[in-house]
């Protein structure tokens, strides 16, 4: 049987699965390219409430790459469409 380590005591809240602390995802999305950023960038965006993803994400960065990370949203798709249809008719983007 094996056994399962402990999570970081400073794990993020929305990392229920996986250990991972502000450190490491600052980290991962920093050094991360092509598939691999969309992929930890879509995961924040799906797990995440969204004020905790302009901790490590900008408003920028999601425009920009929304036509790529839409598809790996799920059903949080149509909350960051919002979002973004919003952010362009104030003027943010």
């Amino acid at each position: 049987m094996s056994t399962i380590p402990p999570l970081p005591a400073d794990n993020l809240d929305f990392a229920w699965d996986r250990p991972e602390t502000e450190a490491t995802l600052r980290a991962r999305l920093q050094s991360a390219t092509g598939t691999e950023w969309l992929r930890t960038a879509a995961w924040l965006m799906r797990e995440a409430r969204v004020e905790e993803v302009w901790r490590y994400l900008t408003l920028q960065e999601v425009a920009d790459r929304f036509p790529e990370l839409s598809p790996l949203l799920g059903r949080r798709q149509p909350v960051w469409e919002h979002l973004l249809r919003a952010a362009r008719e104030l003027g943010r983007i």
